[in-house]
């Protein structure tokens, strides 16, 4: 029995995919890309299956194969990021900045 994707699979696995690089010049680019697609609802669960990711780490080597092999990302984040914690932080920062954004834009 396959069990459905989760909202992180579905966000790595499909925004993050082997070919990211043709439709994407960064992957800044991939993660605006996912939040101008999606609603607030799925970018709020998947910011907090980031979350629980963060919170689980137990070391490098465990998280990226977690993150390749369970997760379907393509992007080898080591090239820019010192190290996934980092890159997922940032990915959460990107979150709440356009989540408040959205928030501003719909309060005045």
């Amino acid at each position: 029995m396959n069990l459905p994707l989760t909202e992180l699979q579905q966000f790595f696995g499909a925004y993050f995919n082997q070919d990211w690089m043709e439709d994407y010049s960064s992957a800044d680019d991939v993660i605006d890309g996912f939040l101008k697609d999606s609603s607030k609802d799925i970018i709020i669960t998947v910011k907090q299956e980031i979350l629980e990711m963060i919170n689980s780490y137990t070391n490098e080597l465990d998280f990226q194969e977690n993150l390749f092999q369970e997760q379907y990302c393509y992007y080898y984040y080591p090239h820019q990021w010192k190290s996934g914690l980092l890159w997922l932080t940032h990915i959460v920062s990107k979150f709440n900045e356009y989540l408040l954004a959205e928030q501003n834009t719909i309060t005045k």
